[in-house]
């Protein structure tokens, strides 16, 4: 089982001035000086994170999407970082943007992974394309998934006028079966699998796992990762889940997060990333949820954090980008 390192302590204590409002006493002068130090503090150590973003130290994971609460709307996208490279795992709406905010390089994407082909994981393609078009060396942007991925593609190919040959998208279909994976990348260290199970393969969802040098992330989406071989002995996954009382209402296929925690105890996962609620409260009993099935290395993805895993020790590192 994997360590939380210590640098949590700076993402929780920063999760609160950015999410949770203002803190108690900060309308005091003394108040104001102590948030103006912690924020210049931040900046100090944002910049060294940004910059040392894609060197070849560690394996990265970054939260740039996740629940629209205004919106009522799950908006999902991850970006793995790894050997200089980035890989973005599903397009919610707004992915390009939140990358681009937070000074993310586009021109270093080398593919986009969709964990299901529908508009929810791919509203936001034609953006990443674009973004990364103006400094990326190639104009064929890769992009794996389902096998509806293909038609998905050469949908917006065409919308844009492009051939999807020399300049556009390009659909690549893995058609993992389940319980057995397919390599979509492998270089520099780093090795992308695609996977699924059988009750994803119904539902046209795919899992991916990144092993870079001894380190392990595994995304899912809103499918049921966690359970399969694949995500064995994963150091992270990240994985989409719903609260007990949503699985009565809803049945939408996905695991509740008692479900997850189960299957990630028996999977021994070092860390469970619950993404996608609708609100924060939903996040917070998801959470709380998981630690009850007897699970307690969880924590609610919100975007803009940041998970690093150094590959000189088993420690995992989270911290706001």
């Amino acid at each position: 089982m994997n360590a939380l390192g210590n640098s949590t302590a700076v993402f929780v204590t920063l999760s609160g001035l950015f999410w949770g409002g203002w803190i108690l006493g900060s309308q005091t002068p003394e108040g104001q000086e102590a948030l103006a130090r912690a924020y210049a503090a931040y900046t100090v150590d944002q910049a060294e994170a940004q910059a040392n973003l894609f060197d070849s130290t560690a394996l990265r994971a970054i939260v740039c999407g996740g629940a629209g609460a205004e919106q009522g709307e799950s908006k999902p996208c991850l970006a793995i970082v790894a050997g200089g490279r980035l890989f973005i795992v599903d397009a919610g709406s707004g992915a390009a943007a939140s990358l681009t905010q937070r000074g993310i390089p586009m021109g270093k994407l080398e593919a986009v992974l969709l964990t299901n082909a529908h508009l929810q994981q791919t509203a936001d393609l034609d953006e990443l394309y674009g973004e990364s078009a103006r400094t990326r060396d190639n104009l064929l942007l890769p992009v794996y998934g389902p096998a509806d991925t293909q038609r998905m593609v050469d949908g917006l190919n065409q919308a844009a006028g492009f051939d999807g040959m020399g300049r556009g998208l390009q659909a690549w279909g893995p058609s993992p079966e389940p319980g057995r994976s397919v390599i979509v990348f492998e270089g520099d260290g780093l090795i992308v699998s695609a996977f699924t199970t059988r009750e994803d393969a119904f539902e046209g969802r795919v899992g991916y796992r990144f092993d870079y040098r001894g380190r392990s992330i595994v995304v899912g989406g809103d499918g049921r990762v966690v359970g399969a071989a694949a995500a064995a002995n994963a150091d992270v996954v990240l994985q989409g889940a719903q609260t007990q009382a949503l699985a009565h209402l809803h049945n939408t296929g996905s695991a509740t997060a008692a479900e997850v925690a189960t299957q990630a105890r028996a999977a021994n996962a070092g860390l469970v990333v619950l993404t996608g609620a609708d609100d924060r409260m939903s996040a917070q009993i998801q959470v709380a949820e998981a630690r009850a099935a007897g699970f307690e290395d969880v924590v609610a993805g919100r975007t803009g954090m940041l998970l690093e895993l150094p590959l000189d020790n088993s420690e995992i590192n989270v911290r706001v980008l």
